[in-house]
């Protein structure tokens, strides 16, 4: 990990309510259907990171666990524009992983619509895989919505491997 890499792991920590406003405008720039305050909220409980760079949240990240089934899925992702490019959203995911793996979640999961390539490219270099494609219908000819479901197998926690 270069040291520009181990600074911003460092700025890595829990989501509160008090950083709802900016969590709030990233999403808005990030995404044609922003969440409402209430989403956000109920996400408190699931893995709820942000990033922050000069004292200012950069990105977030919001991964709900299922223990009972050992899986996750990274429900939402989004970095400032003024900070993309900048590698926010993979120490973000790689975080996220590391946390995933100390509690000994098998597998993550992600939604991501197929033209977002940058994104794809992204989640292919953690090891993501397109496990299933699902494509929603609209009134309009030609104007349906594809996603890719992609699947990352984690490996075993150091404790549970020794066991």
């Amino acid at each position: 990990m270069n040291t520009n890499a181990l600074e911003q792991s460092k700025n890595i920590r829990s989501a509160t309510e008090k950083d709802f406003d900016r969590i709030m405008e990233i999403d808005r720039l990030s995404f044609s259907a922003p969440w409402i305050y209430n989403f956000f909220k109920s996400a408190l409980k699931d893995i709820f990171l942000v990033l922050e760079k000069q004292g200012e949240i950069a990105g977030y990240i919001i991964t709900c666990v299922c223990h009972d089934l050992e899986k996750a899925v990274i429900l939402r992702i989004a970095v400032h524009p003024d900070h993309r490019g900048k590698g926010v959203a993979g120490m973000l995911i790689r975080t996220c992983l590391d946390l995933l793996v100390q509690r000994d979640i098998g597998v993550v999961e992600l939604d991501v619509e197929l033209i977002s390539r940058g994104a794809i490219k992204l989640y292919e270099k953690f090891g993501f895989k397109i496990a299933n494609v699902i494509v929603f219908p609209s009134d309009f000819p030609g104007d349906e919505e594809t996603f890719y479901i992609m699947r990352l197998e984690l490996p075993k926690s150091e404790e549970q491997a020794v066991s």
